[in-house]
């Protein structure tokens, strides 16, 4: 679907007053906002369609309550009228605007779209004013995914006949809808790849898809990709502990976005060194374990030029990708477990983020690291109790290998701490802990830096894609020692989401700035009508954006 700004009411032709509903492809229908107090938004545009307007709206009884609509398919007025403005008018309840957030425009959008999209070819939705810069993105993006669909494993498919919108609004409008369609194009492909049936998506093919980004975007993008070999001789056990109960191998996909040029790629290599610490790239992989220097020492240590090469250090995201979760020995109950498809959400989330940069191009560099991993029981799966040691040498108790994404993420945030980033922040779809406690509307976040805490929750309001700060007390740490290892992966039926937070903590060196988010409740929905979300990528995408401005 096209989606554009203009400044022009739909044209209109003489035609004869139409007698039912319109089924022509040809057919134009503007759309007029309605308040509950029966204000016309963007009245002030709309002078030679207001008699119409008032008349539907007296004759129809329209209230303006939020998604109320009413049609009149260019029926209105006399015959001279009808001529001169043949335009089909649809109107749409927006209830108070003074409670204008994400949600309500979400039900609008989903509204506008729904009663449009079989019957038309083109829609003007009048804004004029009545939205401020943030709520107009919101709203742009929320009528762009209004026409997301995933039917191609459907023998007969419905093709929708809407395919222009035009957004009647001030054209100092055009970055922020610029920035809603690189959002849209992010999400597209975080639902695509989260969609799809374990049986299509597996490790190599979250790999092959994030390759593809790289050939479509040859100078912003690099990507490389661990196989388990390579993380064997990494010390990755942890790691390969989730993958090795499955045929599909696992793999540990890196992708550098490049949207400042000072951003060195060197990971992967072994022809080339390290000799600068804040040098943004990978050290060789020959080199086995990451640096034990800390952020803060780093920066005591680092020399005159050390600032501007903070500056340009990249902002790393670690998604968990367990592309079908059975839950390993530990096997989940067969109802809904085929909604462990859904189970690589995190991973969606950063290729989608990763593609939706690459359409808005920002100034910022940023690494998105996805940890794939099929969890399957087997002859050779992990068994409860099993000991393994991660990649930063500290040992592993699995008590239940069906916490097994952060078993994955442990060793990918060892791995990617070799970049000296200013922040990393993993996603995962990690706890039902996490559901409990929140539902499906925000997504929890934890964090151990005030600052990246503070940026996150400024993104999640300007988004409208929610998070809520969680507890991450050094007090719950001891729910997850264990009598014969370092630490075991779960800490007991109290606190599940704060002590899987507190497991990943451990796999953070001192002074790096870190955040954990679980959208275990937020990355689809569940049911008969199972879907991928697409969040939180348009968190991700404002935190970014608003990165990128302040550097």
């Amino acid at each position: 679907m096209n989606i554009k700004l203009s400044q022009h009411l739909p044209k209109t032709h003489t035609q004869k007053i139409l007698k039912k509903e319109a089924k022509s492809k040809d057919d134009a229908c503007l759309v007029v906002l309605v308040d509950d107090k029966k204000n016309i938004l963007a009245e002030s545009v709309l002078t030679e369609y207001t008699t119409r307007i008032e008349q539907l709206i007296e004759v129809s009884h329209f209230k303006g309550t939020t998604c109320e609509t009413v049609a009149d398919y260019a029926l209105a007025g006399d015959k001279k009228t009808t001529k001169q403005n043949p335009v089909q008018l649809l109107l749409v309840g927006v209830g108070n605007t003074d409670k204008f957030n994400n949600t309500v425009l979400q039900k609008i959008a989903n509204t506008i779209y729904s009663s449009t999209q079989k019957r038309v070819s083109s829609i003007t939705v009048a804004l004029g004013d009545a939205l401020e810069e943030n709520h107009f993105g919101q709203f742009a993006l929320n009528l762009l995914a209004a026409s997301y669909r995933f039917d191609k494993y459907k023998s007969e498919q419905a093709t929708p006949v809407l395919t222009d919108v035009y957004l009647l609004a001030d054209e100092s409008l055009q970055p922020a809808l610029a920035f809603a369609q690189s959002v849209f194009a992010g999400q597209s492909i975080t639902r695509d790849v989260a969609n799809e049936p374990g049986n299509i998506c597996f490790p190599a093919y979250m790999a092959e898809q994030a390759q593809e980004l790289a050939k479509t975007y040859p100078d912003l993008l690099t990507v490389k990709v661990l196989g388990e070999d390579e993380m064997s001789a990494l010390g990755m056990h942890c790691f390969l502990a989730v993958a090795q109960g499955s045929t599909k191998e696992g793999k540990l996909v890196l992708m550098e976005y490049r949207g400042k040029s000072e951003f060195s790629s060197d990971a992967g290599t072994t022809e080339q060194t390290t000799s600068n610490a804040k040098v943004s790239g990978l050290k060789a992989l020959a080199d086995k374990l990451p640096t034990k220097k800390s952020a803060k020492n780093a920066s005591k240590n680092s020399n005159d030029n050390a600032p501007a090469a903070n500056d340009d250090a990249p902002i790393v995201l670690v998604g968990k990708g367990v592309t079908f979760d059975s839950g390993g020995i530990s096997i989940k109950p067969g109802a809904a477990m085929d909604e462990m498809k859904f189970d690589m959400g995190g991973s969606a989330s950063v290729l989608g983020t990763i593609k939706a940069l690459c359409e808005a191009r920002l100034p910022i560099n940023v690494v998105g690291a996805l940890a794939c991993a099929e969890n399957m029981p087997s002859g050779d799966a992990t068994r409860p109790g099993d000991i393994v040691k991660a990649m930063n040498g500290k040992s592993v108790e699995i008590l239940n290998t069906d916490a097994e994404g952060r078993l994955v993420l442990a060793d990918t945030l060892c791995y990617v701490q070799r970049y000296q980033p200013k922040a990393i922040i993993d996603v995962a779809t990690l706890t039902g802990a996490c559901v409990v406690a929140l539902g499906h509307v925000r997504s929890a976040v934890f964090s151990n830096d005030e600052d990246v805490l503070f940026d996150l929750e400024n993104a999640s309001n300007l988004s409208g894609d929610l998070i809520w700060h969680m507890p991450l007390d050094d007090e719950y740490q001891a729910q997850i020692d264990s009598p014969i290892a370092d630490m075991q992966n779960i800490g007991g039926k109290g606190a599940g989401a704060v002590t899987a937070a507190c497991f990943l903590s451990r796999f953070i060196e001192e002074g790096q700035a870190w955040a954990h988010l679980d959208i275990a409740g937020t990355a689809w929905n569940s049911g008969k009508d199972k879907a991928a979300t697409g969040r939180p990528v348009p968190l991700f995408m404002q935190y970014l954006k608003n990165s990128a401005e302040m550097a």
